[in-house]
C-alpha cells in the first residue's frame, strides 16, 4: 500500500532491498503504465519510506484510490548494468490532499 500526498508531492511508502541480495534495485510506482514515482539506487541492505513524485505527477492523480505497480529494475553490483528482467508487484495507491 502506497500513499500519495498530493499537496507534497511525496509518496509513502515501505521497500528494502534485501541485505542478502546480490544486485542493486532502482523502485518505480506505476499507475496505468505512467510512473509517477522513481528512487535513486538501492543497494543491499538499504530501505525506502519517502520519495518525492516525478516532476507533473500529482496534476494526473486526485484524491482517491488507483491500482498501480512496483516495479523493480535490477542492476549488477559490478558493471551498474541493468538486468533483463524485473519485477512487478501490484499495490494500491491512495491519493490524499
Amino acid at each position: 500500500k502506497v500513499t500519495v500526498d498530493l499537496s507534497d508531492k511525496m509518496a509513502a511508502l515501505y521497500f528494502a532491498n534485501p541485505g542478502k541480495s546480490n544486485q542493486d534495485m532502482v523502485i518505480q510506482i506505476t499507475i496505468q503504465d505512467t510512473v509517477i514515482v522513481q528512487s535513486g539506487t538501492l543497494v543491499p541492505g538499504q530501505q525506502v519510506k519517502l520519495l518525492d513524485l516525478l516532476e507533473g505527477a500529482e496534476k494526473q492523480l486526485s484524491v482517491g484510490g488507483y491500482e498501480g505497480k512496483f516495479v523493480v529494475l535490477y542492476y549488477d553490483q559490478t558493471s551498474g548494468e541493468k538486468a533483463m528482467v524485473n519485477t512487478e508487484i501490484p499495490i494500491t495507491v491512495n491519493g490524499v490532499g
